[in-house]
Protein backbone atom coordinates (compact mmCIF):
# COMPACT_ATOMS: atom_id res chain seq x y z
CA UNK A 1 0.00 0.00 0.00
CA UNK A 2 1.24 3.39 -1.00
CA UNK A 3 1.37 6.38 1.16
CA UNK A 4 -0.90 9.22 -0.04
CA UNK A 5 1.49 11.84 0.89
CA UNK A 6 -0.48 15.71 0.50
CA UNK A 7 2.43 18.38 -0.44
CA UNK A 8 2.27 22.00 0.90
CA UNK A 9 4.96 24.63 -0.17
CA UNK A 10 6.20 27.17 -2.29
CA UNK A 11 7.17 25.96 -6.13
CA UNK A 12 10.75 25.97 -5.51
CA UNK A 13 10.74 23.36 -2.76
CA UNK A 14 7.98 21.31 -4.35
CA UNK A 15 10.87 20.85 -7.41
CA UNK A 16 12.91 19.67 -4.57
CA UNK A 17 11.13 17.09 -3.26
CA UNK A 18 9.99 15.25 -7.14
CA UNK A 19 13.79 15.10 -7.71
CA UNK A 20 13.84 13.37 -4.04
CA UNK A 21 10.56 10.81 -4.44
CA UNK A 22 11.90 9.42 -7.33
CA UNK A 23 13.99 7.49 -5.57
CA UNK A 24 10.87 5.72 -3.54
CA UNK A 25 7.75 3.34 -4.57
CA UNK A 26 5.92 3.75 -1.48
CA UNK A 27 4.12 7.07 -1.79
CA UNK A 28 1.40 8.67 -4.13
CA UNK A 29 2.42 12.42 -4.33
CA UNK A 30 -0.15 15.52 -4.66
CA UNK A 31 1.46 18.86 -4.37
CA UNK A 32 -0.41 22.10 -3.93
CA UNK A 33 1.72 25.55 -4.15
CA UNK A 34 0.75 27.83 -1.49
CA UNK A 35 3.85 30.62 -1.98
CA UNK A 36 2.72 32.85 0.25
CA UNK A 37 1.64 30.28 2.97
CA UNK A 38 -1.69 31.99 3.46
CA UNK A 39 -3.94 29.02 1.86
CA UNK A 40 -2.35 26.08 3.71
CA UNK A 41 -5.09 25.61 6.26
CA UNK A 42 -8.32 25.69 3.83
CA UNK A 43 -6.20 22.92 1.85
CA UNK A 44 -5.64 20.64 4.45
CA UNK A 45 -9.70 21.32 5.03
CA UNK A 46 -10.86 20.53 1.87
CA UNK A 47 -8.75 17.15 1.37
CA UNK A 48 -8.98 15.74 4.73
CA UNK A 49 -9.93 12.45 4.07
CA UNK A 50 -7.53 12.30 0.69
CA UNK A 51 -4.15 11.98 2.31
CA UNK A 52 -2.67 9.77 4.85
CA UNK A 53 -0.01 12.52 5.73
CA UNK A 54 0.71 16.01 5.15
CA UNK A 55 4.14 17.65 4.42
CA UNK A 56 5.32 20.93 4.79
CA UNK A 57 8.21 23.11 4.07
CA UNK A 58 8.88 24.42 7.10
CA UNK A 59 8.53 24.77 10.93
CA UNK A 60 6.44 28.15 10.78
CA UNK A 61 3.65 26.85 8.80
CA UNK A 62 3.82 23.66 11.02
CA UNK A 63 3.07 25.44 14.25
CA UNK A 64 0.10 27.49 11.78
CA UNK A 65 -1.61 23.74 11.39
CA UNK A 66 -1.03 22.75 14.77
CA UNK A 67 -2.29 25.76 16.63
CA UNK A 68 -4.90 25.27 14.23
CA UNK A 69 -5.86 21.46 15.82
CA UNK A 70 -7.91 20.58 13.13
CA UNK A 71 -5.91 18.40 11.13
CA UNK A 72 -6.94 14.89 10.86
CA UNK A 73 -3.84 13.39 9.76
CA UNK A 74 -0.10 13.50 10.61
CA UNK A 75 1.11 16.45 9.69
CA UNK A 76 5.50 16.36 9.23
CA UNK A 77 7.84 19.41 8.27
CA UNK A 78 11.25 19.87 6.56
CA UNK A 79 13.50 21.63 9.03
CA UNK A 80 15.46 24.20 7.67
CA UNK A 81 18.89 24.40 9.81
CA UNK A 82 21.72 22.26 10.24
CA UNK A 83 23.50 21.62 6.28
CA UNK A 84 20.44 24.05 4.94
CA UNK A 85 21.55 27.20 6.77
CA UNK A 86 25.36 26.65 6.62
CA UNK A 87 24.89 26.73 2.53
CA UNK A 88 23.19 29.98 2.76
CA UNK A 89 24.94 31.58 5.35
CA UNK A 90 28.65 30.86 3.26
CA UNK A 91 27.20 32.06 0.46
CA UNK A 92 26.36 35.33 2.08
CA UNK A 93 29.99 35.72 3.68
CA UNK A 94 31.23 34.69 0.28
CA UNK A 95 29.09 38.22 -1.57
CA UNK A 96 31.29 40.20 1.50
CA UNK A 97 27.96 40.36 4.43
CA UNK A 98 29.06 40.23 7.50
CA UNK A 99 27.19 38.10 9.93
CA UNK A 100 26.17 41.70 12.46
CA UNK A 101 24.99 43.05 8.71
CA UNK A 102 22.45 40.06 8.07
CA UNK A 103 18.69 39.73 9.49
CA UNK A 104 17.73 36.05 9.75
CA UNK A 105 14.62 34.37 10.39
CA UNK A 106 13.17 31.01 10.73
CA UNK A 107 16.58 29.01 12.47
CA UNK A 108 16.54 28.56 16.24
CA UNK A 109 19.16 30.90 17.71
CA UNK A 110 21.06 28.02 19.18
CA UNK A 111 21.57 26.77 15.34
CA UNK A 112 23.01 30.21 14.21
CA UNK A 113 25.69 30.78 17.24
CA UNK A 114 26.94 26.85 16.71
CA UNK A 115 27.08 27.04 13.03
CA UNK A 116 29.01 30.50 13.47
CA UNK A 117 31.26 28.89 16.35
CA UNK A 118 31.93 26.07 13.90
CA UNK A 119 33.02 28.26 10.89
CA UNK A 120 34.87 30.01 13.81
CA UNK A 121 33.16 33.65 12.99
CA UNK A 122 33.38 36.41 15.13
CA UNK A 123 29.92 38.43 15.91
CA UNK A 124 28.87 41.51 18.05
CA UNK A 125 25.36 40.71 17.48
CA UNK A 126 22.54 38.79 15.78
CA UNK A 127 19.58 40.04 13.91
CA UNK A 128 17.56 37.43 14.88
CA UNK A 129 13.67 36.81 14.29
CA UNK A 130 12.41 34.41 17.22
CA UNK A 131 8.53 32.72 16.09
CA UNK A 132 8.58 29.71 18.07
CA UNK A 133 4.92 29.64 18.67
CA UNK A 134 4.26 30.87 15.01
CA UNK A 135 2.56 33.59 15.49
CA UNK A 136 3.54 36.10 12.49
CA UNK A 137 2.21 35.53 8.82
CA UNK A 138 5.18 35.72 6.06
CA UNK A 139 4.47 39.63 5.56
CA UNK A 140 5.23 39.89 9.25
CA UNK A 141 8.61 38.20 8.51
CA UNK A 142 9.26 40.51 5.45
CA UNK A 143 8.34 43.72 8.00
CA UNK A 144 11.18 42.69 10.39
CA UNK A 145 13.96 42.37 7.44
CA UNK A 146 12.22 45.58 5.89
CA UNK A 147 12.45 47.59 9.66
CA UNK A 148 16.51 46.89 10.55
CA UNK A 149 17.48 47.88 6.58
CA UNK A 150 15.74 50.80 6.72
CA UNK A 151 17.40 51.94 9.77
CA UNK A 152 20.95 51.02 8.54
CA UNK A 153 21.32 48.17 11.24
CA UNK A 154 21.61 45.44 8.51
CA UNK A 155 22.29 45.40 4.57
CA UNK A 156 20.82 41.87 3.66
CA UNK A 157 18.39 39.33 4.75
CA UNK A 158 18.39 35.60 5.02
CA UNK A 159 14.91 33.74 5.41
CA UNK A 160 13.14 30.37 5.04
CA UNK A 161 10.61 31.82 2.23
CA UNK A 162 11.00 32.90 -1.58
CA UNK A 163 7.91 34.38 -1.45
CA UNK A 164 9.79 36.96 1.64
CA UNK A 165 12.70 36.89 -0.55
CA UNK A 166 11.25 38.17 -3.61
CA UNK A 167 9.16 40.61 -1.02
CA UNK A 168 12.43 42.90 -0.37
CA UNK A 169 14.50 42.02 -3.50
CA UNK A 170 11.07 43.77 -5.06
CA UNK A 171 12.13 46.80 -2.49
CA UNK A 172 16.05 46.66 -3.30
CA UNK A 173 16.94 45.10 -0.23
CA UNK A 174 19.12 42.32 -1.03
CA UNK A 175 18.01 38.91 0.70
CA UNK A 176 19.23 35.44 0.24
CA UNK A 177 16.84 32.44 0.85
CA UNK A 178 17.22 29.08 2.72
CA UNK A 179 16.71 26.04 1.00
CA UNK A 180 16.12 22.42 2.11
CA UNK A 181 18.95 20.43 1.44
CA UNK A 182 17.81 16.83 -0.23
CA UNK A 183 19.80 14.60 2.45
CA UNK A 184 16.72 16.00 4.99
CA UNK A 185 13.58 15.40 2.85
CA UNK A 186 15.21 12.09 2.46
CA UNK A 187 15.37 11.93 5.82
CA UNK A 188 11.87 12.60 6.71
CA UNK A 189 10.04 10.77 3.72
CA UNK A 190 12.12 8.14 5.96
CA UNK A 191 10.36 9.12 8.88
CA UNK A 192 6.99 9.49 7.54
CA UNK A 193 7.53 5.85 5.97
CA UNK A 194 8.78 4.40 9.49
CA UNK A 195 5.66 5.50 11.00
CA UNK A 196 3.63 4.74 8.64
CA UNK A 197 4.16 1.12 8.83
CA UNK A 198 4.39 0.89 12.27
CA UNK A 199 0.58 3.08 12.15
CA UNK A 200 -0.47 -0.24 10.05
CA UNK A 201 1.01 -3.11 12.23
CA UNK A 202 -0.46 -1.48 14.95
CA UNK A 203 -3.79 -0.93 13.34
CA UNK A 204 -3.60 -4.63 12.78
CA UNK A 205 -3.15 -5.77 16.00
CA UNK A 206 -6.01 -8.04 16.91
CA UNK A 207 -9.29 -6.59 18.77
CA UNK A 208 -11.80 -8.26 21.39
CA UNK A 209 -14.96 -6.44 21.92
CA UNK A 210 -16.97 -8.58 24.66
CA UNK A 211 -21.34 -7.23 24.90
CA UNK A 212 -22.99 -8.22 27.75
CA UNK A 213 -26.34 -8.21 27.57
CA UNK A 214 -29.76 -9.19 30.48
CA UNK A 215 -31.41 -11.49 28.52
CA UNK A 216 -33.63 -11.64 31.63
CA UNK A 217 -34.66 -8.07 31.65
CA UNK A 218 -36.30 -6.71 34.67
CA UNK A 219 -37.02 -9.01 37.92
CA UNK A 220 -40.71 -8.67 37.85
CA UNK A 221 -40.47 -9.92 34.26
CA UNK A 222 -40.92 -14.19 33.38
CA UNK A 223 -39.20 -15.51 30.42
CA UNK A 224 -39.30 -19.12 28.83
CA UNK A 225 -36.39 -20.67 27.83
CA UNK A 226 -37.87 -20.03 24.03
CA UNK A 227 -38.42 -16.38 24.86
CA UNK A 228 -34.77 -15.78 25.93
CA UNK A 229 -33.83 -18.25 22.98
CA UNK A 230 -35.82 -15.73 20.69
CA UNK A 231 -33.97 -12.67 22.54
CA UNK A 232 -31.01 -14.45 22.31
CA UNK A 233 -31.19 -14.93 18.55
CA UNK A 234 -32.66 -11.15 18.14
CA UNK A 235 -29.58 -10.04 19.36
CA UNK A 236 -27.32 -12.12 17.80
CA UNK A 237 -28.51 -10.84 14.22
CA UNK A 238 -27.86 -7.25 15.19
CA UNK A 239 -24.37 -7.70 16.27
CA UNK A 240 -24.00 -9.51 13.00
CA UNK A 241 -24.65 -6.85 10.95
CA UNK A 242 -22.28 -4.22 13.28
CA UNK A 243 -19.97 -7.02 13.33
CA UNK A 244 -19.73 -6.90 9.34
CA UNK A 245 -19.25 -2.80 9.70
CA UNK A 246 -16.15 -3.65 11.44
CA UNK A 247 -14.63 -6.98 9.09
CA UNK A 248 -15.11 -8.80 12.37
CA UNK A 249 -15.84 -12.42 13.33
CA UNK A 250 -19.02 -12.89 15.94
CA UNK A 251 -18.76 -15.80 18.50
CA UNK A 252 -21.52 -16.50 20.86
CA UNK A 253 -21.13 -17.27 24.88
CA UNK A 254 -23.10 -17.97 27.09
CA UNK A 255 -25.14 -16.13 29.54
CA UNK A 256 -25.70 -13.02 27.08
CA UNK A 257 -22.18 -12.73 26.38
CA UNK A 258 -20.85 -12.26 22.88
CA UNK A 259 -17.15 -11.74 21.32
CA UNK A 260 -16.44 -10.15 18.40
CA UNK A 261 -13.03 -10.68 16.98
CA UNK A 262 -11.59 -7.72 15.16
CA UNK A 263 -8.78 -5.77 14.51
CA UNK A 264 -7.41 -2.29 16.50
CA UNK A 265 -8.10 -0.04 13.32
CA UNK A 266 -11.47 -0.57 12.83
CA UNK A 267 -12.37 -0.25 16.38
CA UNK A 268 -9.79 3.15 17.09
CA UNK A 269 -12.53 4.36 13.79
CA UNK A 270 -15.63 3.48 15.35
CA UNK A 271 -14.95 5.04 18.05
CA UNK A 272 -12.72 8.13 17.56
CA UNK A 273 -9.67 6.63 18.98
CA UNK A 274 -11.53 4.94 22.11
CA UNK A 275 -12.53 8.53 22.78
CA UNK A 276 -16.52 8.37 21.88
CA UNK A 277 -19.33 5.74 21.22
CA UNK A 278 -20.26 5.05 18.28
CA UNK A 279 -23.11 6.55 16.45
CA UNK A 280 -24.88 3.33 14.56
CA UNK A 281 -28.62 2.79 14.81
CA UNK A 282 -27.89 -1.20 15.14
CA UNK A 283 -26.37 -0.36 18.86
CA UNK A 284 -28.58 2.05 19.49
CA UNK A 285 -31.91 -0.75 19.49
CA UNK A 286 -29.49 -3.06 21.83
CA UNK A 287 -28.62 -0.43 24.35
CA UNK A 288 -31.70 -1.40 26.33
CA UNK A 289 -30.78 -4.73 27.38
CA UNK A 290 -26.90 -3.70 26.94
CA UNK A 291 -25.61 -4.57 30.33
CA UNK A 292 -21.83 -3.70 29.49
CA UNK A 293 -19.24 -3.25 26.78
CA UNK A 294 -15.72 -4.28 26.81
CA UNK A 295 -13.01 -3.87 24.33
CA UNK A 296 -9.36 -5.74 24.88
CA UNK A 297 -6.18 -5.05 22.43
CA UNK A 298 -3.13 -7.59 22.20
CA UNK A 299 -0.62 -8.84 20.08
CA UNK A 300 -2.40 -11.90 20.26
CA UNK A 301 -5.74 -13.76 20.54
CA UNK A 302 -5.60 -14.98 24.02
CA UNK A 303 -3.91 -11.49 25.18
CA UNK A 304 -7.11 -9.75 23.60
CA UNK A 305 -9.46 -11.78 24.82
CA UNK A 306 -8.09 -11.33 28.36
CA UNK A 307 -7.73 -7.42 28.25
CA UNK A 308 -11.45 -7.69 26.64
CA UNK A 309 -12.71 -9.32 30.07
CA UNK A 310 -10.67 -7.31 32.48
CA UNK A 311 -12.22 -4.11 30.44
CA UNK A 312 -15.32 -5.66 30.70
CA UNK A 313 -15.30 -6.00 34.23
CA UNK A 314 -14.92 -2.56 34.69
CA UNK A 315 -17.45 -1.41 32.54
CA UNK A 316 -20.18 -3.61 34.67
CA UNK A 317 -18.61 -1.75 37.97
CA UNK A 318 -19.72 1.46 36.07
CA UNK A 319 -22.69 2.54 34.78
CA UNK A 320 -25.36 0.51 32.72
CA UNK A 321 -24.50 0.52 29.58
CA UNK A 322 -20.72 1.66 29.49
CA UNK A 323 -18.23 0.55 27.10
CA UNK A 324 -14.23 0.36 28.48
CA UNK A 325 -11.01 -0.91 26.89
CA UNK A 326 -7.76 -2.16 27.89
CA UNK A 327 -4.51 -1.69 25.47
CA UNK A 328 -1.78 -3.72 24.54
CA UNK A 329 0.37 -1.27 27.63
CA UNK A 330 -2.43 -2.30 30.18
CA UNK A 331 -3.60 1.36 30.08
CA UNK A 332 -7.48 1.11 30.74
CA UNK A 333 -9.76 3.93 29.55
CA UNK A 334 -13.56 4.43 30.11
CA UNK A 335 -16.57 5.29 30.23
CA UNK A 336 -16.15 5.98 26.67
CA UNK A 337 -17.92 9.10 25.75
CA UNK A 338 -18.00 10.31 28.94
CA UNK A 339 -17.42 13.25 30.39
CA UNK A 340 -15.76 11.28 33.15
CA UNK A 341 -13.65 9.41 30.55
CA UNK A 342 -9.83 8.57 32.37
CA UNK A 343 -6.93 6.73 31.33
CA UNK A 344 -5.04 4.79 34.10
CA UNK A 345 -2.58 1.86 34.29
CA UNK A 346 -3.53 -1.29 35.97
CA UNK A 347 -0.26 -2.96 35.71
CA UNK A 348 3.06 -2.24 38.57
CA UNK A 349 4.71 -3.86 40.31
CA UNK A 350 5.08 -1.31 43.21
CA UNK A 351 0.94 -0.62 42.99
CA UNK A 352 0.64 -5.00 43.20
CA UNK A 353 2.75 -4.98 46.61
CA UNK A 354 0.41 -2.45 47.63
CA UNK A 355 -2.78 -4.17 46.78
CA UNK A 356 -1.19 -7.23 48.07
CA UNK A 357 -0.73 -5.35 51.99
CA UNK A 358 -4.37 -3.37 51.65
CA UNK A 359 -6.70 -5.83 49.68
CA UNK A 360 -7.71 -2.62 47.51
CA UNK A 361 -7.24 -3.43 43.64
CA UNK A 362 -4.96 -2.39 41.43
CA UNK A 363 -7.47 -0.93 39.63
CA UNK A 364 -8.25 1.48 42.09
CA UNK A 365 -4.75 1.94 42.92
CA UNK A 366 -4.39 3.21 39.54
CA UNK A 367 -7.36 5.29 39.82
CA UNK A 368 -6.14 7.36 42.32
CA UNK A 369 -2.74 7.87 41.05
CA UNK A 370 -4.42 9.32 38.09
CA UNK A 371 -6.59 11.28 39.88
CA UNK A 372 -3.32 12.73 41.63
CA UNK A 373 -1.73 13.77 38.53
CA UNK A 374 -5.51 15.26 37.42
CA UNK A 375 -4.69 17.60 40.52
CA UNK A 376 -1.60 17.92 40.44
CA UNK A 377 -0.61 17.48 43.74
CA UNK A 378 -0.16 14.58 46.40
CA UNK A 379 -2.93 15.93 48.06
CA UNK A 380 -6.35 15.11 47.97
CA UNK A 381 -9.57 14.84 50.45
CA UNK A 382 -12.52 12.13 49.98
CA UNK A 383 -15.10 13.89 47.64
CA UNK A 384 -12.04 14.53 45.53
CA UNK A 385 -11.05 11.24 45.25
CA UNK A 386 -15.18 10.18 45.21
CA UNK A 387 -15.68 12.87 42.20
CA UNK A 388 -12.53 10.77 40.45
CA UNK A 389 -13.65 7.33 40.79
CA UNK A 390 -17.21 8.04 40.69
CA UNK A 391 -18.07 6.37 44.13
CA UNK A 392 -19.60 7.59 47.43
CA UNK A 393 -17.39 10.07 49.54
CA UNK A 394 -17.89 7.54 52.93
CA UNK A 395 -16.89 4.71 49.81
CA UNK A 396 -13.66 7.29 49.44
CA UNK A 397 -13.32 7.68 52.91
CA UNK A 398 -12.59 3.94 53.32
CA UNK A 399 -10.23 3.73 50.99
CA UNK A 400 -8.35 6.90 52.35
CA UNK A 401 -8.27 5.05 56.11
CA UNK A 402 -7.86 1.70 54.58
CA UNK A 403 -4.46 3.26 52.57
CA UNK A 404 -3.29 5.62 56.35
CA UNK A 405 -3.03 2.18 58.35
CA UNK A 406 -1.19 0.54 56.05
CA UNK A 407 1.31 3.97 55.71
CA UNK A 408 0.24 4.56 52.01
CA UNK A 409 -1.51 7.88 52.86
CA UNK A 410 -1.27 10.39 56.08
CA UNK A 411 -3.51 12.54 57.63
CA UNK A 412 -2.01 16.09 57.32
CA UNK A 413 -5.17 19.00 57.99
CA UNK A 414 -8.85 19.45 57.96
CA UNK A 415 -10.44 22.22 56.11
CA UNK A 416 -13.72 23.95 56.47
CA UNK A 417 -16.19 23.46 53.19
CA UNK A 418 -17.33 26.31 51.37
CA UNK A 419 -20.90 25.05 53.00
CA UNK A 420 -22.07 23.96 55.80
CA UNK A 421 -20.46 20.40 57.43
CA UNK A 422 -17.45 18.39 59.11
CA UNK A 423 -14.17 19.76 58.44
CA UNK A 424 -12.68 17.81 55.46
CA UNK A 425 -9.70 16.16 56.09
CA UNK A 426 -6.53 16.37 54.03
CA UNK A 427 -4.81 13.12 53.37
CA UNK A 428 -1.22 13.29 51.60
CA UNK A 429 -0.93 10.02 49.51
CA UNK A 430 2.52 7.81 49.35
CA UNK A 431 2.10 5.84 46.58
Amino acid sequence: MKIRLGVISEEHNINILQEVIEEYNDYEITAFIDSDGTHTLNIIDSHQQEFDSWLVFDQINYLHIKNWGKAQKPVYYIPYRGASFYKTLCTAIYQGFKIDELSIDTIPYYDITRALDDMQINYNVINHLSDEHGALSLNGYAAFHRELFKKGITKAAVTKSCYVKSLLESEGIPAFCIMPVRVTVRNILNVILTQFRIKKLREGQIAVQVFSFNLLGDKDNFYSVDDLYSREIAISQKLISYTKNISGSLKPANEGNFYIFTTRGSLEQLTNSFTSLPELPILRDLNKSLQACGIGIGNSAREAEYNAVIALKHACADQKGSWYVVLDDKTISGPLGSAQQIDYQYASVQLEAVSKKTSLSQATLSKICHALKIYGRDELNAQELATILQILPRSARRILTCLTEHGYAEEIRSEMPETKGRPRKIYKIKL
